[in-house]
């Protein structure tokens, strides 16, 4: 057990070095997730009552007030997913203490690969 602990340990030291581009990297992946769910978001919404116009106007035609239906119901599949995403990386970034103007921190030692 030791063995695959200190294998796993000298696997991960070059993660470690390259910390800092991994700080890099959340950041810049933040960066982009806060302009982009935003505006996916928006986009949902006018999906969303694009397909409410398209159900009033269908009348009584039950094709048209289908396709209408399946409209909203996949724009608020997306909207889920859109800010399931935005809420992800959230949840990560709080998580790993990654800020928008801290780095990453990393744990000092009496963390797991104490030997």
């Amino acid at each position: 057990m030791k063995k695959v602990l200190v294998g796993v340990a000298l696997y991960a030291i070059p993660f470690m070095a390259l910390a800092q581009g991994l700080v890099e990297a959340t950041k810049t992946i933040g960066k982009i997730t806060n302009l982009i769910i935003p505006i996916i978001g928006a986009v949902l919404v006018i999906y969303f009552f694009y397909g409410v116009i398209g159900y009033v106007n269908a009348g009584g035609d039950e094709e048209k007030r289908s396709a209408a239906r399946n409209t909203m119901i996949y724009a608020i599949i997306g909207m889920f997913v859109a800010f399931s995403i935005f809420g992800l990386v959230k949840l990560l970034r709080t998580t790993f203490d990654v800020d928008a103007t801290t780095g990453l921190t990393l744990p000092a030692q009496g963390g797991f690969f104490n030997f």
